[in-house]
């Protein structure tokens, strides 16, 4: 017996004792250690008439399953008040008996609210007609059983989505004696799934659909393009110069920046057409259902709408964009080689100088592999040394037989395939950052060939070199120049920088500390191919120039061409009003030579008076001053 059984039999007995007439104590008997007993043992004490003593009967009765039952009730009271979900006990005909607690806190009503109201209480929004209850009923008569989403409404009003399990509970004749439901408010499940279902789906910084999605709206496009017998496009477009801004600017600025760029999208886009962001600063455009002349014109007006300025957290960004496109089905049949014409397209428009749209056309993939392959040859030229400089003389223009100045021109003979054009090879090296590693080489080429000529008595004249805007971004050129110069003793004033006039556009700090420690150090600088670009006259007067080149394109027409001479005199007149040195570029004429020594140009420089000359060739004519 235990312990605490052995202490209610001692109490038992001193109650008797104390002549209470009846007693009841429950004992626990260990007659099996794995199964216990329980025993109700009741006594009545009854007084004998002849004597002091007194008689009692005891009666015993095993309780050990009443006991379990009551057990398991209390439990399951427990559990169906404090249980999480909410839970309701119907009659057969569905209406409701009991209610839980956690069904007032769900839905906002009490049990009186509650109590007598049918089945079709707990499935009352308009997202279900009367085949939802037919199915439920029907489930239940035949399974005894169903289960499935609801959607329910609180009593605020607002509906929300639940988890119902209905269950038939049967009497001993198997007659329905008890319908009991439970539910859970699953909004926030069902939210945390169209939120996982978005991101699967969207960009999460631009809010645009992604690739994923891109890729699906696409083959719907073209699907039913093909049904209907009509046309559908894809544009692809890549922002110009945006990793300059995150290199320059900060990440935070750039992702700013493609925010704006993708509202603007979506803003000018038909409700029709889908905008995706796939990565970076790659944007996909789909053209559903389109007009080949209507989409080129909404494709071009994209573009150009890019181009211009962003305010982003208080700076003014110059954007631009290059843009491919490719119309189906006369470039492709497929969602696949649509997007891998457009894509090429765009790699087009980007070769093309950016900041424009380009169509796909025929042969331009070989004409991109082709690219691809010079791309990895100049990188085995820079890692082989096949790169070289020539010099490109520059005269006084009032007197053409006096040496004033020199161009260093970078030259690439290809092993294999002989010498190769910058014309061919520079915009590749721009396109894939070489551009960069060829600054570097041209830099420590050329600090090389003046210190050589110092060092053998010459005293070659101030020689210039061409700088990308890329060289100035990453913030390190001025630090490599100046270091290549005292390495080989070569002092500023006989070197010259010629900055591009994408250059001058520049709104970067990197890019104006670079300009203004070059113009610190005396080295003089340049704009190059002025006229070609979009140079303003407040890029002229807020940066230290020193001289002003015209460009060839311009000069060729001078003597016959009232437009180009318009603008040389223009340019002219414009360099000299901000007091600026003048030298054209590309004489190749006596008519050229005397317009421009007629208009009072500087300097020049073309094959009337010299082509670019080899190191060797350069020195002898140094010699001959």
């Amino acid at each position: 017996m235990a312990a605490e059984s052995q202490n209610a039999l001692h109490l038992h007995r001193r109650a008797l004792a104390a002549r209470k007439t009846s007693q009841a104590v429950d004992l626990t008997l260990a007659v099996d250690d794995n199964a216990p007993r329980i025993v109700r043992m009741e006594s009545v004490a009854e007084p004998a008439t002849d004597s002091g003593a007194a008689w009692f009967r005891c009666a015993l009765m095993d309780i050990t399953e009443r006991r379990r039952v009551e057990d398991q009730l209390r439990i399951a009271g427990r559990v169906y008040e404090d249980a999480g979900d909410a839970i309701v006990v119907m009659d057969p005909t569905g209406r409701i008996q009991s209610v839980n607690k956690a069904y007032i806190r769900i839905t906002g009503y009490v049990e009186n609210d509650a109590l007598g109201t049918s089945l079709n209480s707990l499935v009352k929004t308009d997202h279900h007609g009367q085949a939802s209850y037919k199915e439920i009923w029907e489930n239940l008569n035949k399974r005894g059983f169903w289960q499935g989403e609801i959607w329910d409404r609180r009593k605020s009003g607002e509906e929300f989505p639940a988890w119902l399990t209905l269950n038939r509970l049967d009497d001993d004749q198997e007659k329905p004696r008890n319908l009991v439901a439970v539910f859970s408010d699953i909004s926030q499940i069902k939210a945390s799934q169209r939120k996982i279902e978005y991101l699967a789906s969207h960009d999460v910084l631009t809010g645009l659909p992604n690739r994923s999605l891109f890729q699906d709206r696409a083959y719907q496009a073209l699907v039913q393009a093909r049904r209907n017998g009509s046309q559908m496009a894809l544009m692809f477009l890549d922002l110009d110069h945006f990793k300059d801004i995150n290199d320059t600017l900060g990440h935070e600025m750039g992702d700013a920046l493609l925010v704006q760029v993708a509202a603007q999208l979506r803003e000018w886009l038909r409700d029709v057409d889908t905008v995706a962001r796939i990565g970076g600063d790659e944007f996909t455009v789909v053209f559903t259902d389109c007009d080949v002349r209507k989409t080129g014109l909404i494709a071009q007006h994209l573009v150009d709408r890019l181009a211009g300025t962003f305010e982003v957290r208080g700076s003014h960004l110059r954007c631009t964009a290059s843009a491919g496109l490719a119309l189906y089905p006369g470039d492709g049949d497929d969602v696949d080689t649509l997007c891998q014409a457009a894509d090429m397209a765009m790699c087009l428009a980007k070769e093309s100088g950016r900041n424009r749209l380009r169509l796909y056309e025929s042969g331009l993939q070989e004409r991109l592999l082709e690219d691809r392959a010079l791309g990895e040859a100049l990188r085995r030229a820079l890692t082989h040394e096949e790169l070289r400089l020539v010099y490109q003389p520059q005269f006084d223009a009032s007197d053409p037989d006096r040496l004033v100045g020199a161009e260093a021109l970078l030259r690439w003979e290809d092993p294999e395939k002989g010498e190769i054009s910058p014309v061919r090879f520079i915009p590749i090296a721009e396109r894939t950052d070489l551009i960069t590693e060829l600054g570097q080489r041209v830099v420590a080429l050329l600090c090389e060939q003046v210190g050589a000529w110092r060092a053998a008595g010459l005293v070659p004249p101030p020689i210039s070199l061409n700088v990308s805007p890329k060289d100035f971004r990453g913030g390190q050129f001025t630090s490599e120049l100046f270091r290549s110069m005292a390495r080989h003793g070569v002092t500023a004033d006989q070197l010259q920088v010629e900055l591009t006039e994408s250059t001058l556009t520049e709104h970067s700090d990197i890019v104006s500390q670079e300009i203004q420690r070059l113009h610190a150090k005396g080295i003089e600088l340049a704009i190059d191919d002025f006229g070609t670009g979009f140079s303003s006259l407040v890029n002229l007067k807020r940066l230290p120039l020193a001289e002003l080149k015209i460009d060839k394109s311009f000069v060729d027409g001078l003597g016959d061409n009232e437009h180009d001479e318009a603008i040389g005199r223009a340019s002219l007149a414009m360099a000299q009003a901000f007091g600026l040195r003048t030298v054209a570029e590309g004489v190749e004429s006596q008519e050229q030579l005397a317009w421009l020594q007629a208009h009072a140009c500087d300097r020049i420089q073309g094959l009337l008076l010299s082509r670019p000359l080899e190191a060797n060739a350069f020195q002898a004519m140094l010699c001959d001053i």
